[in-house]
């Protein structure tokens, strides 16, 4: 944690520690410990799907965890709509379809959410001087693209494809609106959704060009 961490306002800390929740929700990890093993069965079923991704989650998750040692993300509780979201991709890890696996997680989790939340929290480290948590953040939205991209790489039907990111962009969506009073501490919350949006256009516009 940064040394720093404890001069912010009460508001901003929360917002970062109810934001940073989404990429470890500790207090909810019993709920889905199965898409551990889930991933790494698909990264033995798909040639190209790398263990290394698999661990570089894990490696995420060990940075989040870490860094708020003192204020554990495990008193964080996440809106209804996340864990609605998050019980549904297992119910996509759970089916195999490689196709649905990847529109959900690779496109609209990672794709969409996390960069979003990702570029919020590194705005915010920037604004609020916290060196340690922005090198962090920068690490992870580094690895966060390559696995974007490897999702793409995987995607047979551009039409099903963005089927389901119209699909499902609601429900991401709502996820974001659900937290708009802790988020608007952060970024103006009006960009964040402006973020959103061009992030789904783009998605969507280079799934045209496959």
């Amino acid at each position: 944690m940064d040394r720093n961490w404890y001069d912010l306002p009460n508001e901003v800390r929360f917002g970062i520690r109810y934001l940073s929740a989404h990429f470890y929700p500790k207090r909810y990890m019993e709920r889905w410990s199965v898409l551990k093993p889930l991933s790494v069965k698909l990264a033995d079923q798909v040639k190209e799907y790398s263990p290394q991704q698999v661990q570089e989650e894990l490696d995420h998750f060990q940075f989040f965890d870490l860094y708020f040692r003192e204020e554990p993300l495990s008193q964080i509780e996440l809106p209804s709509s996340y864990i609605k979201f998050f019980d549904d991709l297992v119910e996509d890890f759970q089916s195999g379809e490689l196709e649905r696996i990847v529109t959900r997680f690779h496109l609209v989790t990672e794709g969409i959410l996390a960069t979003t939340g990702l570029d919020v929290l590194r705005r915010a480290g920037e604004k609020y001087s916290l060196p340690q948590f922005v090198t962090g953040i920068r690490h992870i939205i580094e690895d966060e693209a390559r696995h974007i991209n490897f999702g793409m790489s995987l995607v047979t039907s551009k039409e099903y494809a963005v089927k389901r990111i119209e699909e499902l962009y609601p429900q991401a969506k709502r996820i974001v609106e659900d937290g708009k009073e802790k988020l608007d501490h952060l970024v103006p919350f009006q960009e964040i959704l402006e973020e959103m949006e061009e992030l789904k256009r783009g998605r969507i516009y280079r799934l045209s060009k496959l």
